[in-house]
């Protein structure tokens, strides 16, 4: 099991510009790789590395071959997404250390679920971010929307 969580701590009568900054985390069974663990240094635009994700998820689709690194704009946190032959898609820090080896389908139905919870707390006003969002959101290949 794998889940993809976007925290942004927006208050509450303020408009979500999609700049925010906040923290990003990939959490699996027996562990997790998380931007707080790098403090302030860890700060993403959230919703800008949401829509990196889910890029990331249909370029890996289309390409057998494919991997992706997601670098978190601004940020010293990031992971690396590869396809092993035998067992789905491992990833890694930037640096290469092993993380977790989970199912593709797995990883690409936590990247949609922790984006439609984002959007869900708090979408942003019409926009960059936004208009990235709706794009990749579009892109994403119906057989991972359950």
């Amino acid at each position: 099991m794998i889940a993809v969580q976007f925290d942004v701590p927006v208050d509450a009568p303020a408009q979500v510009t999609g700049f925010e900054l906040g923290h990003v985390s990939v959490c699996w069974d027996g562990g997790a790789h998380s931007s707080r663990q790098f403090g302030s240094r860890g700060l993403s635009m959230v919703y800008l590395v949401a829509a990196d994700m889910l890029s990331g998820v249909v370029t890996l689709l289309a390409h057998p071959d494919a991997s992706y690194v997601l670098t978190s704009a601004a940020s010293g946190w990031g992971f690396a997404v590869r396809r092993t032959r035998r067992h789905g898609l491992q990833l890694s820090t930037p640096a290469g250390r092993p993380l977790c080896q989970v199912p593709e389908a797995d990883y690409a139905v936590a990247v949609w679920r922790g984006t439609g919870a984002l959007l869900a707390a708090r979408t942003p006003i019409d926009g960059g971010p936004l208009a990235d969002l709706q794009t990749a959101i579009a892109a994403f290949p119906d057989i991972y929307r359950r």
